[in-house]
């Protein structure tokens, strides 16, 4: 995996992992059902976000290697 990907899969895992955890912390209120459909949309779009990158990277290939 090149450092690019890597980098942009941490920011989009990482950051809203974090800022979520902070949301749903014991003093704040919010409930966990929150923290579970947020992961839940997080997860979906890195994987949409992977399968982007693997569709570009196919196109990008030459015609011979397809």
């Amino acid at each position: 995996m090149s450092r690019s990907v890597l980098a942009v899969l941490s920011i989009a895992v990482g950051l809203p992992f974090l800022i979520l955890l902070a949301l749903v912390s014991s003093t704040s209120g919010v409930s966990s059902s929150v923290f579970t459909s947020a992961l839940g949309l997080v997860i979906l779009s890195v994987f949409l976000m992977l399968v982007v990158y693997e569709i570009k990277r196919i196109v990008d290939l030459p015609p011979d290697a397809h």
